[in-house]
């Protein structure tokens, strides 16, 4: 609600950002020079912005300009709005080029590390007309994502439906234990509860993978030693490498590292290793181009996947 003192006229978008650029140059000369106007019409268009918020927003100085209290507090919303209208200017050129819409994708390191990449590609030579952003978040995180609706349509490894969601399955992402080719564990597979006699290295606390392994480990009375924790597959297998410890990680997300680094895979006999990753929207009406990407990658499932695990959703 407005203050019932305040002018009800609106600062104009060019003022705002005529700010933007004094507040991030230190200069109001160069920042007018930049906006291609004179540095008095400039000044006026500052003189009209603290005249509308009441509060002195620039300092002047020798050397330039200076951000007061005020002024950065502006200074940062005003530069995430210029995104924003950014955003909206290159969602909305989309549209007059024949674009049909935009569909935000989300997807753990694990869907991007394996075949995503390559179906997101297959599906954008289908449908030029479709256009995709694509963001790596944990499965967690993805998840938050849709129920804030930040995201059209999340890659997650879980099979768990949570309220507001609707989960497919998508493919299989077998675990296993990966280690240096001269470590001295030579077993063919094992069982979790052996490899807790090592020093694991693992991602952050905030991956999936990470999280259950934690949980895995309760349910039999024991801790993990982890050694490090790092936040990329790439880093995993250079520290494993480097024999800081051994890992579990998706086979085919590191397969490229196996070979170059030294590595090689143990088969953990867990039923848990055998991972299933998933589509997810939210539920509800679903936008066209939003329900075809879902179709598209939901027919990547194998049909022994597909038989076995049907569409789960939670209202």
């Amino acid at each position: 609600m407005r203050h019932p003192q305040r002018s009800r006229s609106l600062f104009d978008l060019t003022s705002l950002a005529l700010f933007v650029r004094a507040s991030e140059l230190g200069s109001l000369s160069r920042a007018a020079q930049q906006s291609h106007m004179s540095l008095s019409t400039a000044s006026r268009r500052i003189a009209l912005l603290e005249h509308h918020f009441r509060v002195a927003l620039l300092t002047r100085t020798v050397s330039g300009v200076e951000l007061t209290p005020a002024g950065e507090v502006l200074a940062r919303h005003a530069t995430d709005l210029m995104l924003c209208i950014d955003s909206i200017y290159g969602e909305l050129s989309d549209y007059t080029k024949g674009s049909i819409g935009t569909v935000r994708v989300y997807a753990n390191i694990s869907a991007i590390s394996q075949d995503l990449p390559d179906q997101l590609r297959a599906f954008s030579q289908r449908y030029r007309e479709i256009k995709l952003q694509i963001n790596e978040l944990r499965s967690s995180e993805i998840l938050q994502a849709l129920r804030e609706g930040r995201a059209d349509i999340g890659v997650v490894t879980t099979q768990t439906a949570t309220e507001g969601i609707r989960l497919a399955p998508y493919c299989t992402d077998r675990v296993s234990v990966v280690l240096p080719n001269d470590h001295p564990l030579k077993e063919d597979s094992i069982d979790f509860a052996a490899l807790l006699e090592h020093d694991l290295v693992a991602l952050d606390d905030r991956s999936e993978l990470t999280r259950s392994l934690v949980k895995e480990a309760a349910l039999l009375g024991k801790s993990i030693r982890f050694r490090v924790q790092v936040q990329s597959f790439e880093a995993m297998c250079r520290l494993i490498a480097a024999g800081q410890g051994v890992g579990i990680l998706p086979e085919r997300a590191v397969a490229l590292f196996r070979e170059p680094m030294g590595l090689r895979f143990i088969r953990l006999t867990n039923p848990w290793a055998d991972r299933v990753m998933s589509i997810c929207i939210r539920t509800g009406p679903v936008p066209l181009p939003v329900r075809r990407l879902f179709e598209f990658l939901t027919s990547f499932a194998p049909s022994s996947l597909a038989e076995n695990t049907s569409d789960r959703s939670s209202d």
